[in-house]
Formats: structure tokens, C-alpha cells, sequence
């Protein structure tokens, strides 16, 4: 009975929100549902543009759904939860970013609810994480790492360290690193390191050593007020270096002297280059052994050039421009910050641009890459489309989107209050719940006015009239 009763109650429904649903054709046209009542509810079912399908709004930016060309899907009740999927396997889903999340990657998935971490990857391995006290990690070899903080840790490949242990930290720390081996005591009191051809020993601050074999010695004697090098293969090598004093480096060619560092700094290399720094950061002038420049009138102007490289700064922090090159692509990265963001890609040698991002902050970004243009404002994260933000925030203060492409042109405002698309063979428009056109190339064409108070259906055999709901007619 309940079912009937819904199933009556629909086409009123579907009346009520301004639902475009245009009576089949002669030939069995299946009709094409679209509702257009924003902000409250706003349903498209394809756009030739965008290629986003069955977009769906409720409530302006609150809910959103929709799937693209590509068979990516994306859900959101904002904030508190959004999904996306891809045809691929790939799925990201938040809940109240960055509370929760779970991510499935091409190489396996993680899952975090603050504190706890997960992750899970190939030959049934995986990694759980209670922050800071308890770590549990399957590898892909079948080994397994641990620690239960601070009583106990046997760790593998954990960060930087080939292997790490620890017990009652910082009572005793074991480290395996580049093969070197670091036995540790209260640390970073007491430790001892050794390694293939190299020795040392800490008792910190008081005393510390470290010997490479035939190569080099360093020393320190109350760190930092003393700390000294020396050469085992050639003796005029020599550094000193005590703070807050200063020092002197002669090593390798390379002459070095530093006086009450960050006052003055003066270094010269083997083929006559120099620096020179005065109040560093505030001045600075000269090469480096690569063949680069730079001058600095910290923070009011600056630059520093190398082969590949060219930086240059105004009003530090605010104005920015680097520029660097590899064999294959340009990166020129410009910015007066916060204000204004623009980064572009460009191939070498033909020069043929592959992304370029500008933003205007916070009011308007553009990025082009191909034949795409997007434009989005308002745009307050002042970095390039941040998934997660997009998915659960970004919504919520965009008031407008505008995208070209080899298909055509389409523009959103207002979470759906005024939409519009063009393509070589087909247009659409629609402003809130009063007007609304779609025509096609085919020389279809459908109008909506006023919640459907009055529809019109063109065909090339006929014209169909629909008035209050409930006359129809046709011309």
C-alpha cells in the first residue's frame, strides 16, 4: 500500500522541485530527468562538457554526488564524510578530514582514526601504529617489527634505519644505518659508532671523536665551544670552528673564515671564486664551486643563478621567482605572496606548454594542462587541487566554476542557482528554479519556466506544450 502511495505521490513530487521531464517522442524517446531547484536540489544527468553524469546537489554545497566520463565516482555530505572512487581500484574516503581517512593505492591501502594508523600492502604485509606507544609491522619478507614505547622496540627498515632497538629508551639505543653501527647510552649522553674504516665515541657535550681511516679526524671538546678537523691524508688540511666565536676551514683548496657567525663569512675556492656574507642573511655575494652566483640585500632583494637554476627574491617572503631546467621540461614558479601563485611546465626544446597554474588569492585559480582550463573562485587554498579539500571544503566557499576544453565551454554559480554549457552542436542554460533551455544540434529543444509552470518540447515533427502540471498539448 506504502509503495503505491509513494508512486503517486512521485510525478507531484518531481512537479514541486521543478523536475524537467519531457514526454516521449512518437519514436519512444526515452524522457530525460532534470531538476533544477537550487539551492535545495539540483540534479543533471550528463553534462557534454565537464563529463561529469548524474550530478547531484542538495542543500547548495552540503551533498554532492556525480561520476565522470571516465567512470570516477564522488560522493560528499560535507564536512563530515566524502568518497571518491576510481575505475581503477583507487578510493579515497574522509571522514571529518583529518579526524578519519582510508586510502586504496595502486600499491595497497592505509587507514587512519587518529591516533591509530594502518597500512596494508603487497605479500600480506602491514604496518599498525597507536602514536607514540605502540608500532606492529608485517614485512613483505614475512619479518615482523615492533615497539612498545619506551620499555621496548625491534625495528627494520624503520624510517632512515636499516634496523633500530631500543630498551627502556633512553636507557640503551641500538642503530644500523648505511652500515654503521650505533650502540647508545642515556641518550644522547654516551654512544659509540663503527662501520667499515670508521670509529667514534660520544660523551656529550664534554667529548666526541669520530676517525675516518686514512682520510680525516673530527673533534669536539665542550660542543659546541670547540670543534676541530684534521686531514690523515694531507696535513695542511685543517678546520676549527668554536661557538659563538667563529672559525677557520682550509680544506681541499677551499679557504673558510667565520667571524661571530652570522656577522661575517668569507670563502674562497680553488679556481678563485668567492662569498662574502655580511649580517647573514642581510648580505651576501659571490659563487660556489659549481659555477653559481648570487647576491642578496636581505629582504628587500636578491638573486642567485647557477646552470640550471635561477632564483630571485623581493621583499622576502613576499615576491618569489625560481626558474629551473632539466633536459626534458622548464619550471618557472613566480609569487607575491599571499596574493598572488603561478607555476608553469614547459617542454624542452619545442618550448610546448604542459600545465600552467595561476592564482589570484583568494578570489580566482586558473589551471590549463592540454586543451583544459579550469577557473574556480572563490579559491582560498592557495595550492594546486588538494584532493581532500576539494572532496570536503572547498565547496563551501566556491561561488563559481568555469571550464573549457576540446568539447566546449560550461560555467557553474552559485552551487547550481545559474548553470550553462555550449558545444559545437548544443547549448544549455538555466538561472535558479524560473528559466531553463537545453538544445541540441538535431534541432531538439526543451524549455522550462517558472517550477515547469510552462514546458516546451521542440521536435522537428512537432512542438509540445505542457501548462500548470497538467495540460498537455501539441502544435
Amino acid at each position: 500500500m506504502k509503495c503505491s502511495v509513494f508512486a503517486l505521490l512521485l510525478p507531484a513530487l518531481l512537479s514541486v522541485t521543478g523536475a524537467e521531464k519531457p514526454a516521449a517522442s512518437p519514436g519512444g524517446e526515452n524522457p530525460v530527468l532534470r531538476i533544477n531547484l537550487p539551492p535545495l536540489v539540483v540534479y543533471e544527468p550528463d553534462n557534454p562538457v565537464t563529463g561529469k553524469k548524474n550530478r547531484l546537489r542538495i542543500l547548495g554545497p552540503l551533498f554532492e554526488s556525480s561520476r565522470n566520463a571516465e567512470g570516477t565516482s564522488m560522493a560528499a555530505l560535507r564536512p563530515l564524510w566524502s568518497t571518491e572512487t576510481r575505475p581503477d581500484g583507487r578510493s579515497a574516503t574522509d571522514v571529518i578530514w583529518p579526524l578519519s581517512m582510508y586510502r586504496n593505492t595502486r600499491s595497497g591501502s592505509y587507514f587512519w582514526l587518529l591516533p591509530y594508523f594502518t597500512t596494508r600492502g603487497k605479500n600480506d604485509s602491514y604496518e599498525h601504529y597507536l602514536f607514540p606507544f605502540w608500532f606492529l609491522e608485517r614485512h613483505t619478507d614475512g619479518k615482523y617489527s615492533w615497539f612498545f614505547f619506551p620499555f621496548y622496540g625491534d625495528m627494520r627498515k624503520f624510517f632512515s634505519y636499516d634496523r633500530l632497538e631500543f630498551i627502556l629508551f633512553p636507557l640503551y639505543k641500538y642503530g644500523e644505518k648505511n652500515h654503521v653501527v650505533t650502540n647508545t647510552y642515556l641518550w644522547p649522553f654516551f654512544s659509540r659508532d663503527r662501520a667499515p674504516g670508521m670509529h667514534s665515541i660520544r660523551i656529550f657535550p664534554f667529548y666526541a671523536s669520530r676517525t675516518f681511516e686514512g682520510i680525516r679526524v673530527n673533534r669536539s671538546i665542550l660542543w659546541p665551544v670547540a670543534n676541530y678537523a684534521y686531514s690523515l691524508k694531507n696535513p695542511e688540511d685543517f678546520a676549527f670552528f668554536s661557538f659563538p666565536f667563529g672559525g677557520y676551514e682550509s680544506w681541499g683548496g677551499i679557504t673558510n673564515i667565520t667571524v661571530l657567525p652570522s656577522v661575517f663569512s668569507w670563502k674562497e675556492f680553488q679556481d678563485r671564486q668567492m662569498a662574502l656574507s655580511i649580517l647573514w642573511p642581510l648580505f651576501k655575494y659571490g659563487g660556489d664551486e659549481e659555477g653559481g652566483e648570487c647576491l642578496y640585500f636581505w629582504p628587500f632583494w636578491g638573486k642567485a643563478v647557477s646552470d640550471q637554476a635561477y632564483y630571485s627574491f623581493f621583499l622576502w617572503p613576499m615576491g618569489l621567482n625560481l626558474q629551473t631546467t632539466t633536459q626534458t621540461r622548464k619550471t618557472t614558479r613566480r609569487a607575491f605572496l599571499p596574493f598572488y601563485l603561478s607555476s608553469r611546465k614547459n617542454e624542452i626544446p619545442d618550448g610546448e606548454m604542459l600545465s600552467d597554474y595561476i592564482h589570484l588569492w583568494p578570489f580566482v585559480s586558473k589551471y590549463a594542462a592540454g586543451e583544459k582550463t579550469e577557473i574556480r573562485g572563490l579559491d582560498f587554498i592557495p595550492m594546486k587541487r588538494l584532493g581532500f579539500a576539494e572532496r570536503n571544503y572547498a565547496a563551501f566557499w566556491r561561488l563559481f566554476e568555469v571550464e573549457q576544453n576540446e568539447r566546449g565551454f560550461a560555467f557553474d554559480i552559485l552551487w547550481g542557482l545559474s548553470r550553462g554549457y555550449r558545444t559545437e552542436n548544443a547549448d544549455g542554460f538555466s538561472i535558479g528554479p524560473f528559466y531553463a533551455q537545453d538544445r541540441s544540434g538535431d534541432g531538439k529543444s526543451d524549455y522550462d519556466i517558472l517550477f515547469g509552470l510552462l514546458r516546451i518540447g521542440k521536435r522537428a515533427e512537432n512542438t509540445h506544450v505542457s501548462l500548470f502540471y497538467c495540460l498537455d498539448f501539441s502544435l
